[in-house]
């Protein structure tokens, strides 16, 4: 029981540091954000933050991972009972730029560096390219998808329409999480007009 505990409390303390970090590199911006700054706000000691993270680096990389496994607990967990491959991309779609859009800074910085193999978040990156993957592959499978076109060409173009609300649409930090979803499933629907099987 007291490892649990001591587990438990450990996993909270990371989830404390990540989440101040984010709001902190979102408000200061990264280049202005200190490990000082973050262990302050998560109300710990710079040598506890290291326990955690060894750089700002290693903190923007956990980041990318909380994002991910999110989207991997949602996919196996939340979507599991959908049977419908095209609303599983959808949902994972709208996800990914609802939760981006709030800490849309930081997102461009993390994809910007995530496209470069030589980074360590490029690893996440091709994690996410291959839930994609899955995904497009599932609703080729079901006939919700054009079988013709590559399955990793669909991904690019999905990964596109990401790119667009990250890049693309200025506003995105004044719009609500509704909103953005909105948007995003019109841009959806256009793309996927165009990519149904005939």
């Amino acid at each position: 029981m007291k490892q649990g505990r001591r587990e438990m409390n450990k996993l909270q303390c990371r989830n404390r540091i990540l989440k101040m970090s984010r709001r902190l590199f979102t408000a200061k911006g990264y280049e202005n954000t200190t490990i000082e700054d973050v262990a302050e706000a998560a109300e710990i000691s710079k040598a506890t933050l290291y326990n955690y993270f060894s750089s700002k680096e290693d903190l923007l990389q956990g980041i990318a991972d909380a994002a991910l496994e999110e989207i991997r607990q949602m996919v196996r967990d939340g979507l599991r009972e959908e049977p419908d491959g095209l609303a599983k991309i959808r949902c994972v779609m709208e996800t990914l730029v609802a939760d981006s859009a709030r800490y849309i800074t930081l997102t461009r910085r993390i994809f910007f560096l995530n496209v470069s193999p030589d980074s360590e978040l490029h690893e996440a990156r091709a994690e996410l390219l291959e839930i994609l993957g899955q995904l497009v592959r599932e609703a080729q499978d079901q006939g919700r998808l054009r079988r013709d076109l590559p399955p990793e060409d669909l991904v690019d173009i999905f990964l596109g329409v990401y790119l667009l609300t990250q890049f693309g649409w200025e506003d995105m930090e004044r719009c609500t999480e509704d909103e953005r979803r909105r948007r995003v499933g019109r841009v959806l629907d256009q793309v996927l007009a165009g990519l149904a099987e005939p």
